[in-house]
């Protein structure tokens, strides 16, 4: 397992992001190791290396060391905090820990690829104690709203192991397979007793998760994302007043629907801004925005950067890998003769 960090990494593909973070007592005191929140649109798995952390949320509070992760709902907002000393000898799974620091990893990853993994692993004849969630392929979270805890048995360490390297290495097809490490992370995490959990809270809460007109609203969305859609079109939709509309749909998703619609533009753009020939400009109204100035702005409050900057980012990340590519073929080629 080859992480290199002093303190925090991030490391990218084309469609999930990780972050490492490593606090050593010789490098960075564990102790200045502020509180944080984490909340964002995609799943979060956090991933245990080293060192105990607690995690809140509302009722919610769960503490995990070495050999477990958590996996955070979108949207969410769970705070992450490390244990101090006295809280640690009080921890009975401290035992487990090395007192040499503190260490995790972050990886977000798209709610779609989780439910297209399990919903097409219940396709292909497995056994029926397997792994059927009955699980949806759509961009709703099905499993509730409180955070999962997965214990990791061997087949998971051998699965982060490979991912971890997957993302620090170079390699012309790295995004591919980092994809199906992801996916083999996924199955493994729904295999193990957490399982059970997992059903259990999908079977509570998914009722209160899921609301008929919000699915309807849903579904219209996605048939005309590339088309101005108007709150007063969904409201009819839902048969809803506009504030009872927004109070469910918020309660639903726990995200305004304004800016679930942008969430969805904005990753469609980012495949759409792949292809160089496409101008940022053309994408903008092929989305249904009216303005050039609101389309970079959401884009940059989801990404971090401006559609064009992303758009030369991708670009140059293609170049360099079809580059990769072709050294490796000529490497094969040469190894042939």
């Amino acid at each position: 397992m080859s992480i290199i960090s002093s303190e925090s990494t991030t490391y990218q593909s084309n469609r999930t992001t990780l972050s490492v973070f490593n606090y050593t007592d010789k490098i960075n005191s564990i102790h200045s190791v502020k509180p944080k929140t984490i909340q964002t649109g995609k799943v979060t798995l956090v991933i245990i290396l080293d060192g105990n952390l607690n995690f809140e949320y509302k009722e919610y509070n769960q503490s995990c060391t070495i050999g477990e992760s958590l996996i955070i709902p979108p949207h969410k907002a769970v705070r992450l905090e490390v244990l101090n000393r006295a809280e640690e000898k009080q921890n009975k799974k401290t035992a487990k820990t090395k007192k040499s620091g503190l260490s995790w990893i972050e990886v977000e990853v798209p709610i779609e690829m989780v439910n297209l993994t399990i919903s097409q692993y219940n396709k292909i004849g497995i056994a029926e104690d397997d792994c059927k969630l009955k699980v949806e392929n759509n961009s709703v979270w099905q499993f509730g709203e409180k955070p999962i805890n997965v214990t990791h048995d061997t087949s998971i360490k051998k699965a982060i192991t490979r991912l971890i390297d997957l993302f620090t290495e170079e390699h012309y097809n790295k995004d591919v397979f980092i994809d199906f490490a992801l996916k083999e992370l996924i199955l493994r995490f729904v295999r193990t007793p957490a399982r059970d959990k997992i059903e259990v809270e999908k079977n509570e809460d998914l009722e209160n998760e899921t609301n008929p007109s919000i699915e309807a609203v849903l579904d219209y969305i996605k048939e005309h994302i590339d088309e101005p859609i108007s709150i007063d079109t969904l409201t009819d939709i839902a048969s809803m007043s506009k504030a009872a509309f927004f109070r469910t749909f918020k309660e639903t998703l726990d995200i305004s629907p304004i800016d679930y619609i942008n969430r969805e533009r904005v990753e469609i753009a980012k495949n759409r801004l792949v292809d160089i020939s496409k101008s940022v400009t053309d994408i903008c109204y092929e989305l249904g925005y009216n303005h050039m100035t609101y389309f970079i702005r959401v884009f940059k409050k989801y990404e971090g950067i401006t559609p064009k900057q992303f758009q030369i980012k991708q670009n140059k990340e293609n170049k360099e890998n079809s580059k990769n590519e072709d050294k490796q073929i000529e490497k094969e080629n040469k190894s042939k003769e």
